[in-house]
């Protein structure tokens, strides 16, 4: 992704009534060059800064059976990763820096996007609830830029777990068959500014493809400004995986400087997959095409049906203004 689409990614408006992993998954579709970051300030407390820093490095063949709060930490997020345990490779990293261990318990890579479940546990206890974000983002060994979306939760006084999701680009069309990971956080905030911690923290680790079910689909749905292309789905035993190609016409990027899409996915018997929601895109000619994944949890069982409706967000940026495009929904047949 070259700079030019670096700089139109950042200053996307992203509407404030959109799901929190839309937010985030068009903001930070940025270029390898800039590590992952929730634009927040950097700001370390006078008591870090005063500690020398001291680290240490742990990998175990399990180390959520050591560490009671670390086994499956993928309970602690909804449902909808419920084979996650099965499936995903056991990590087991932990480093401890500053009095904050950071430790990371699971990940499995679907093909096109990577979910990665962690950890961190604090000397202090933090009486309030907050709610903090690592500096940097997951980088993947050889992607041009990636989107994606991370959640930490409190679950103690003095103890966090998170979910990442990843969805990485790459020059070629197909994704590798084995990626490469590298974090190093530096540092986690809150979003009050009521906590900060600093530390040297590093991982390293690798995940082999999980293979799965691919269904080719090219159905595209249409107005007078915009053309979306829903060219495949694919099942894996974690996650159900859309990708799509939308192009966009020289009249409305007149008006509009970005057209990015969002979705909401449900099925025949009432479930909700996604709901005004978005995953990684990117674009080589000022949005007039645009490519891009999104990804959700397993089918229900007893769907029969899939309703994928896309929305176009037109948005003059900077918080000028946007409009929302919607077609018609797109129906996939579950059953043969």
């Amino acid at each position: 992704m070259n700079n030019k689409i670096n700089e139109e990614m950042q200053k996307i408006e992203i509407p404030k009534e959109l799901h929190e992993r839309s937010k985030l998954g068009v903001k930070k579709a940025k270029a390898e060059q800039r590590k992952r970051s929730y634009m927040k300030p950097l700001i370390v407390a006078v008591m870090i800064l005063a500690l020398t820093t001291t680290s240490a490095a742990f990998a175990f063949p399990s180390l959520s059976s050591q560490i009671p709060f670390m086994d499956n930490v993928i309970r602690f997020f909804n449902d909808d990763y419920k084979n996650f345990e099965t499936f995903s490779t056991d990590i087991g990293l932990s480093q401890t820096s500053n009095g904050t261990t950071v430790m990371i318990d699971d990940a499995v890579y679907d093909g096109t996007n990577i979910t990665i479940s962690f950890a961190i546990e604090t000397e202090q206890e933090m009486k309030q609830p907050l709610d903090i974000y690592a500096k940097n983002w997951f980088d993947v060994v050889g992607a041009s830029g990636s989107g994606g979306s991370e959640k930490i939760t409190k679950i103690s006084d003095n103890r966090y777990v998170g979910l990442a999701s990843i969805t990485p680009h790459f020059k070629e069309e197909e994704y590798p068959e084995k990626v490469d990971i590298t974090w190093n956080p530096e540092l986690f905030t809150s979003t009050s500014d009521e906590l900060s911690l600093e530390g040297d923290w590093s991982f390293d680790f690798s995940l082999s493809r999980l293979e799965g079910d691919i269904k080719l689909l090219n159905k595209t749905v249409k107005n007078e400004n915009v053309s979306f292309t829903l060219q495949s789905i694919e099942f894996t035993d974690v996650s159900t995986v859309i990708s799509y190609e939308q192009a966009v016409t020289d009249e409305l990027l007149q008006k509009w400087e970005s057209v990015t899409p969002v979705f909401t996915v449900k099925d025949d018997i009432g479930n909700v997959y996604m709901s005004g929601t978005s995953g990684g895109g990117q674009t080589s000619n000022d949005f007039k095409t645009y490519n891009g994944t999104s990804d959700f949890g397993t089918i229900k069982e007893g769907a029969s049906k899939l309703i994928i409706q896309p929305t176009q967000i037109a948005s003059l940026n900077y918080g000028k203004g946007h409009t929302e495009i919607e077609l018609d929904p797109i129906v996939i047949d579950l059953v043969q």
